[in-house]
């Protein structure tokens, strides 16, 4: 999993500064609900994001290149962006590889990463770019676009979390089913990565890993 993403941005007759405040400087959470009617499983954030202009730059519209794309940039103090987070489906044919032929510096295998969109994304995604430009004129927006979801984003799942070894990778520690003195603190332990950004997720994670990894090598369980 990595999250559904995606940006919608608004353009303005007047300067709105998006560079000023916070980098995520507010979040709508009316999406981030489960309800079927709209055509889909799970749900979505919608965040304002304050950017400078080299973010901008790769993030507007990405491969941009020539009149049109010098256009936006032109147009970046009347410019306001939106970021699209939402819960992407896991999937059995997402996942992580060796490759067989190609090496890196140090002789090892390359990764090779394959994802693919599920259907529920697809519609969650339309869904999500129509909420977004539907925000920026309510708020007066002369015109809006949306850009494509990025190559990535949140790398979760591939090693999930499970009570038994024959559904997952780790415990309910992170410790892995085959090695038993072999702990995972990152998102791939992610049975599902919902609509919010994973970081505090991870870090409260780790910390309850921690404790317990403390306490098992004072009992020399570890």
């Amino acid at each position: 999993m990595r999250h559904l993403t995606g940006t919608v941005w608004g353009h303005f007759a007047k300067p709105v500064r998006m560079y000023r405040g916070e980098t995520m400087a507010g979040v709508i959470a009316d999406e981030s609900i489960h309800d079927p009617d709209r055509g889909f499983s799970g749900g979505y954030y919608m965040e304002t994001i304050s950017l400078g202009p080299a973010f901008m730059a790769s993030f507007v519209e990405p491969g941009g290149w020539g009149p049109d794309f010098a256009a936006l940039l032109d147009r970046y103090l009347n410019t306001a962006g939106m970021w699209i987070v939402g819960e992407d489906m896991p999937q059995e044919n997402n996942r992580v590889t060796l490759n067989t032929t190609v090496k890196d510096t140090n002789g090892l295998p390359v990764p090779n990463v394959h994802y693919d969109d599920h259907t529920n994304d697809l519609a969650m995604r339309e869904h999500a770019y129509a909420a977004g430009q539907r925000v920026y004129e309510a708020v007066g927006a002369q015109t809006s676009h949306h850009t494509p979801p990025y190559p990535s984003t949140h790398n979760l799942g591939t090693a999930r979390m499970s009570e038994r070894p024959e559904d997952g990778v780790v415990d309910k520690w992170g410790r892995t089913h085959d090695v038993k003195n072999l702990f995972i603190s990152d998102g791939s332990v992610f049975t599902t990565g919902a609509a919010a950004n994973p970081t505090l997720t991870i870090a409260a994670l780790a910390i309850r890993q921690a404790e317990y990894i403390a306490e098992a090598l004072r009992t020399g369980e570890v």
